[in-house]
């Protein structure tokens, strides 16, 4: 017997003669570097795509998933899983030793009973013992291997999970000596796409309300929501594992100044050319307007859109979330309401009322370019703000419940957003729409609301203001540059003082 020890690396124990078992005794093979790692060489070292297997039980496959993989910029092969067994088994030896270029590794994305079977096969360290697997993906398993243990080498792992239930195989083993495989069901609670550790698994793993094969386009089982959230999850430990970081941020930079021209130019060939081939849609949620598909994108930005802003619009980009594969901007939006305005009020008339929202826009993309748009903000407080919608005004079955307003706030919220309102810091809500809120309740904290509760000639229940520490200094540099960083990227459409009064006509909200 030889033994083997790297501090820090590994400690192995093997029999001094060649082709022999090696048994992991201790270490950490999932946090060792092993000399495939893509890390080891340059970032401008030329590399080839990475291979991505895709494999599952038919022997064809969902031909939208492998080409959604391949616009990513994959190698992608698909491997059908065939009778399984022994014969599958050799199928994933034989693409653990294929030639590779320096450092590269390959990844596996795999399905249902495939799925199964690849978690079961790379759980051995025999079965890649070069650690060429960067990645294993697998949806809808039937099994799992013992939730308690890793995989060795770093293999980045992701577990989607469907159904109600899933076998947990452990290896019994007495005195050295291993016995047979035996897997026990365990109880999966259905999901919304969350969970993260089900199960205690030492990897991620998730589960979906939705039935096994919800990730393939050509079954009926098929969930797009389910499958959009698994994708983005799924990519991102791709890209992880063979270390593709995405240069999301020029895509979003190319995208916001498209966004600020189909505000505020009329090149829609400009706007039109961020978006992918494959039927691109853009849906403004609280009016459902927008467009599905290139032809129909395009008229409705040249016809209802472009034309249709006024002189006194202004974006701010509060705020921005970048993801594997989505963008959420957080925009403050006013603007007079002297011109019609389909995309936000469709068939009204300018009411020459002045509007300030906060919008949410959440942009999807694929292979880098945009693949879809929803676009969020308070209808009900735009209908106010113009005079369509009066708080006041109750049916009478609500007035006989006991009603007295709708539950509805003007421009205050928005301006809020930019710590425009004295007394409150960037963001904060006052709770005047939940009058017990300044009832008796003691455990309530005010903070730096007293002001508030002084507006309306209350004591705030409870004077807990250390509870809640006031940042003297206003809104952190944190928020203050991220506003100035992301304004710039946008036109400046600013007329005269931004604080300017309004006229009489203008009523406030």
């Amino acid at each position: 017997m030889v033994n083997i020890n790297f501090p820090g690396f590994i400690d192995v124990a093997a029999e001094n003669r060649d082709g022999r078992r090696i048994q992991v005794l201790g270490g950490s093979m999932a946090r060792s570097v092993n000399r495939f790692d893509q890390s080891f060489l340059s970032s401008d070292f030329p590399r080839s795509p990475p291979k991505l297997y895709i494999t599952a039980e038919t022997d064809d496959f969902d031909s939208r998933a492998l080409a959604q993989w391949r616009n990513e910029g994959f190698d992608v092969e698909y491997l059908p899983m065939g009778k399984g067994g022994s014969e599958y088994s050799a199928k994933l030896h034989e693409i653990s030793r294929r030639e590779l270029g320096p450092c590269e590794r390959f990844g596996i994305v795999a399905y249902g009973d495939a799925a199964a079977a690849c978690l079961l096969h790379f759980h051995n360290l025999d079965n890649d013992h070069e650690l060429r697997l960067g990645c294993l993906v697998a949806y809808y398993p039937g099994q799992i291997p013992d939730p308690e243990s890793r995989y060795p080498g770093g293999i980045q792992v992701l577990v989607h999970f469907a159904g109600g239930e899933v076998g947990v195989v452990k290896r019994a083993q007495l005195a050295g000596i291993q016995g047979k495989d035996r897997a026990r069901a365990r109880q999966i609670d259905s999901g919304l796409g969350v969970g993260g550790r089900l199960l205690g698994i030492k990897y991620p793993a998730y589960s979906y309300d939705a039935e096994p094969g919800f990730a393939e386009h050509d079954l009926k089982e098929y969930d797009p929501v389910s499958a959009e959230l698994a994708w983005t999850r799924s990519l991102s430990t791709a890209r992880k594992a063979f270390q593709m970081d995405a240069d999301l941020e020029t895509v979003v930079d190319t995208n916001i100044q498209a966004s600020a021209a189909k505000f505020f130019t009329q090149d829609v060939k400009q706007t039109m050319s961020t978006f992918t081939n494959t039927t691109p849609h853009v849906t403004h949620m609280p009016t459902l307007t927008g467009g599905i598909g290139a032809s129909e994108l395009q008229s409705f930005y040249a016809d209802f859109f472009v034309n249709t802003h006024p002189e006194t619009l202004e974006l701010t980009l509060v705020s921005r979330t970048i993801g594997v594969d989505r963008v959420v901007d957080e925009l403050h939006v006013s603007f007079k309401h002297t011109e019609e305005m389909p995309w936000i009020l469709p068939n009204v008339p300018p009411t020459n009322r002045r509007v300030e929202i906060m919008i949410v826009s959440i942009v999807a993309f694929k292979a880098g370019r945009l693949q879809h748009e929803h676009v969020y903000w308070d209808q009900a407080s735009v209908l106010m703000q113009v005079g369509l919608l009066d708080p006041k005004l109750l049916p009478e079955r609500a007035k006989e419940k006991g009603a007295t307003s709708m539950p509805v706030v003007g421009k205050e919220a928005a301006r809020r957003m930019l710590g425009k309102e004295k007394d409150y810091e960037q963001g904060q809500a006052d709770n005047e729409l939940i009058p017990s809120f300044w009832g008796d309740s003691e455990d309530v904290n005010k903070g730096s609301r007293d002001q508030s509760s002084k507006k309306k000639g209350k004591e705030p229940a409870g004077n807990d203001k250390q509870d809640r520490p006031e940042n003297e200094e206003g809104n952190s540099d944190h928020e203050q540059d991220g506003r100035a960083e992301s304004t710039s990227a946008l036109p400046d459409r600013t007329k005269g003082n931004a604080e300017e009064e309004e006229s009489p006509s203008d009523e406030q909200n």
